[in-house]
């Protein structure tokens, strides 16, 4: 009996940590920080004249960074995205996007692009692949 009791409770604390999701780490992809804070982000994006992107997923679901460093899998388009955007790395209840969510469902991560000003002026999954989106980033600075 002290047997099972122990090999289930091994199992419930290993299993655990397994299904637990991995975090977006911007720091070891693109070689940059992000912030937490949208609205941090929108002053400093205004005074350095950047728009800001953000990334909203749901660290309790497994493989959603795999879907971010897809979409910036190419270096021209992480270069792009560290000299022309003001990043964040937030979840889905962040006051700013989650009404903005509708249906398109947390499933997958997704991101949600800001003018200066702090209006959202684009959103969409992340699941696109590499091809798919180096041709967004440079379609959003004109390269």
């Amino acid at each position: 009996m002290k047997t099972a009791a122990l090999f289930f409770f091994i199992l419930l604390t290993f299993g655990s940590l397994c299904v637990r999701a991995d975090s977006f780490d911007s720091r070891a992809v693109l070689e940059m920080t992000s912030g937490v804070s949208i609205d941090a982000a929108v002053k400093r994006g205004k005074k350095e004249n950047k728009r800001v992107l953000v990334f909203a997923l749901d660290e309790q679901k497994r493989n959603q960074s795999f879907h971010i460093k897809g979409m910036l899998e190419f270096e021209e388009t992480k270069k792009l995205v560290r000299e022309n955007f003001v990043l964040v790395v937030t979840d889905f209840k962040d006051k700013h996007i989650r009404d903005q969510i509708g249906s398109d469902g947390t499933d997958r991560p997704m991101y949600f692009l800001f003018s200066t000003d702090g209006k959202i002026v684009q959103k969409g999954t992340t699941a696109m692949g590499g091809a798919a989106g180096a041709k967004l980033v440079k379609e959003w600075t004109g390269k």
